[in-house]
């Protein structure tokens, strides 16, 4: 964890530089001159793409940093450049990458026996718009941090989760009918597993851009980053742009998970003695966790310690529009003193039930899509960090100069 993710949560009403005016109603979605590898330059599109940056460990990330030059985690923070200014501009300048004209491009991801398909575009990004529903908390430090990482690598180099869904005119889930392939991974058996459809043809990209004006986006992960462009356009004036990757929920609806938190055990236990009321429960086994876990509301909470497990009920929070038993939980850590970094998210509870002893975990409910969006219609956002979409889009499939 970054030593910024701690800090007061941001206001959704803060004002850092010039008011925008009433938020627009056209199309919420563009297309963008993409940025895209060059094989011959670059080597295969499977080195260099990698997960959502925040999903790399620290010996993860070291290892995609070593495993290629080109690699696209390289891009993804000033510090991992090689020189003075932005490193994708000397991609751009060496042939690493090239850039095309003006497309939306479909994402193709097949892991693990699941298909599931992104429409990257360009998302116009203006405080206040009622279209596009943050659903999670967000705090000032991080959002600074990356208004100042973007600014300083130029670059989008990992998309936006959004999913919606409204149904579109055109079935962009099947990109071979409307434009062409321009990317691909293979398997070791040369089966593809990441394919890159660009659609140029001014048609779709008509229909898809004006039918963007109508759908209501939730965004799914990368709450920061979307939140930092809102700032960016706030000190500006004007509308600014994020690169997007949308998920449709109707066809190919990806999985939500809660986001659970393994912790030290004394904070677990002030968890307990703040809690309004709790009851001892049972959970000697993974699955009967697992079945507890699935059967806790909104505003409660499983914490398994080393030698007990509890389900507490919540307190509501007292600041912010934050609401849930996670957003309580994580007031309550922050409270006793426990640093961020001693706090780590995971949302697989084989993971986290060899964590218990001498750590211990708190589990939080699970949630759905149309619960998360009644939460935000309601003006109201779910605790930081407490959902999980997958699958993800992968960083480095296409780029977005800023």
């Amino acid at each position: 964890m970054e030593a910024a993710r701690t800090g007061a949560r941001a206001q959704p009403d803060s004002r850092d530089g010039t008011a925008l005016a009433a938020p627009p109603h056209g199309p919420l979605l563009a297309p963008f001159p993409g940025l895209r590898y060059d094989p011959a330059v670059a080597g295969p599109l499977a080195s260099l793409v990698a997960p959502p940056h925040t999903e790399l460990g620290r010996s993860h990330r070291a290892a995609f940093l070593a495993s290629s030059p080109y690699v696209v985690t390289h891009l993804e923070r000033p510090e991992y450049g090689s020189g003075v200014g932005p490193e994708v501009h000397r991609w751009l300048d060496t042939g690493v990458l090239v850039q095309d004209p003006s497309s939306f491009y479909v994402v193709r991801q097949r892991r693990e026996g699941r298909t599931q398909h992104f429409l990257l575009a360009s998302l116009a990004v203006s405080p206040g718009d009622p279209r596009v529903h943050p659903h999670e908390d967000v705090f000032d430090q991080v959002v600074a941090a990356r208004v100042q990482r973007l600014e300083a690598t130029g670059v989008d180099s990992e998309p936006v989760l959004l999913v919606d869904d409204a149904p579109w005119p055109i079935a962009w889930t099947r990109p071979e009918e409307l434009g062409r392939l321009v990317g691909v991974a293979l398997h070791d058996d040369e089966v593809p597993w990441l394919e890159i459809w660009q659609l140029r043809d001014p048609t779709t990209v008509q229909a898809l851009a004006t039918a963007s004006a109508e759908h209501r986006f939730l965004i799914a992960d990368g709450h920061h980053r979307f939140a930092a462009v809102q700032r960016i356009a706030r000190r500006t004036g004007r509308p600014a742009a994020l690169l997007v990757a949308v998920a449709d929920q109707s066809l190919e609806p990806v999985d939500l998970l809660a986001l659970h938190r393994v912790l030290p055990a004394t904070a677990a236990r002030e968890l307990v003695e703040h809690a309004p009321r709790c009851r001892t429960v049972t959970a000697t086994t993974r699955e009967a966790a697992r079945r507890i876990a699935a059967g806790l509301g909104g505003e409660q909470a499983l914490v398994l310690l080393p030698d007990r497990a509890i389900v507490v009920e919540a307190a509501p929070v007292e600041a912010g529009r934050a609401i849930g038993s996670g957003a309580w939980v994580d007031a309550v850590v922050r409270a006793s003193g426990v640093p961020s970094e001693a706090v780590r998210y995971q949302h697989d509870l084989d993971e986290i039930w060899t964590s218990v002893d001498p750590a211990a975990a708190v589990l939080l409910p699970q949630s759905s899509f149309p619960a998360l969006l009644r939460a935000v219609e309601g003006g109201h956002v779910m605790g930081r960090k407490t959902t999980s979409f997958r699958p993800k889009p992968l960083a480095g499939t296409v780029l977005r100069l800023r």
